[in-house]
């Protein structure tokens, strides 16, 4: 049986006690799970690994202290003031949970039993899980590498410092990357998705745009399996198939945008399909007659983006505008495609006026 093996760093503790060993690094096995340590003992080199239960064991952060508890008073080369908040932040990451706060306190309580405050913690940051052999998903590139967007491989070569990677693609290939923000590593695949989990929309085809979205889960929906996802970045909110999502490592996640701010940004925090399209405002999101407002991210009326026009009248139930634009003609158009530029006038006589000198060409095309 082939495991996937990340290796971890433990340069910068301190020397463990017992028979003249030295711990160098832990190695995280994710499947099954387990823990490696790589001990030097003289001039050998060997690793000792721990078994640990699988992931619809580990139910909480307290079952991830047991374990950790467990490792340490098994073998006399670990201590709890040297290792045990190191080791917490490693089955944090192999269990997909948030172990940071009590790993740092962890670590706060320990210092201050120490006259020289000794605890150490694993480096936690992307660039010291990015190794060799670990399945990764590419995100945000850019022509003529964006068809790889949200594509899964295998990190062949690494030089996380110089922001440097190679990738055997699952779909066959290899891609050179450049930015290690182009390269997130995917979860263990027994972790199940769940709310909160971080994701990366993959495989869309009517909307490949979305492909490489990373997001986290806000909501599932067992009965149709389907997942809402609120992009970091942007705010929005997608309802996406459980095809169409990789489950990855939520150190890799950028903090999430304010919704506040992403709601002013796109006029309203927009909803998604099924396949992960955008196509629904929120009810009370919906701007009022009169509002001026900015045509984008049309496609098949590419010409129309950037053109400004008033709005005549709101279908609520299908989250779309009668506008007028500057040319006269009246048009209907999807919420998602207008960004507010200024609220309405609230004096009904504009209104009404709009209304009469676009009610002839009411019946032109829908964008």
């Amino acid at each position: 049986q082939v495991s996937t093996l990340c290796q971890h760093s433990a340069a910068g503790l301190p020397p463990s006690p017992g028979m003249g060993r030295k711990l160098k690094r832990f190695l995280l096995q994710y499947d099954p799970p387990g823990i490696g340590l790589e001990v030097a003992e003289g001039d050998e080199v060997k690793v000792v690994h721990k078994d640990l239960p699988p992931a619809s064991q580990i139910r909480s952060t307290e079952d991830i202290l047991t374990e950790v508890d467990r490792i340490i008073e098994e073998d006399d080369m670990l201590t709890k003031k040297r290792h045990k908040p190191a080791m917490i932040v490693l089955l944090g990451r192999l269990y997909q949970m948030d172990v940071d706060t009590i790993a740092n306190n962890q670590t706060d309580d320990e210092a201050a039993n120490s006259p020289k405050g000794g605890a150490a913690v694993a480096d936690s940051s992307p660039a010291s899980l990015l190794q060799e052999g670990c399945t990764v998903c590419l995100t945000g590139l850019q022509a003529p590498l964006a068809v790889h967007n949200g594509e899964l491989g295998v990190l062949t070569k690494s030089r996380p410092e110089k922001g440097k990677f190679e990738v055997q693609m699952n779909g066959g290939g290899e891609v050179k990357v450049k930015g290690i923000e182009h390269v997130v590593l995917c979860a263990p695949k027994q972790m199940p998705l769940a709310v909160g989990v971080g994701v990366v929309i993959r495989g869309l085809r009517n909307h490949t745009e979305l492909n490489g979205c990373l997001g986290r889960v806000v909501e599932c929906h067992e009965e149709t399996h389907r997942f809402e996802v609120r992009a970091t970045e942007s705010g929005q909110l997608f309802r996406v198939k459980q095809e169409n999502l990789v489950h990855i490592d939520h150190t890799f996640l950028p903090p999430a945008a304010p919704k506040a701010s992403a709601a002013s940004a796109m006029g309203a925090s927009t909803h998604g399909s099924a396949d992960g399209s955008p196509d629904r405002q929120g009810e009370d999101d919906l701007f009022e007659v009169g509002a001026k407002v900015e045509l984008q991210g049309l496609k098949t009326a590419m010409a129309y983006n950037g053109q400004q026009a008033e709005v005549l009248s709101v279908d609520r139930a299908r989250s779309r505008y009668e506008i007028k634009l500057t040319d006269g003609s009246v048009k209907t158009i999807r919420s998602e495609n207008v960004k507010l530029v200024s609220k309405a006038n609230k004096s009904p006589r504009g209104v009404h006026r709009a209304r009469k000198e676009g009610g002839t060409k009411a019946a032109d095309r829908g964008m």
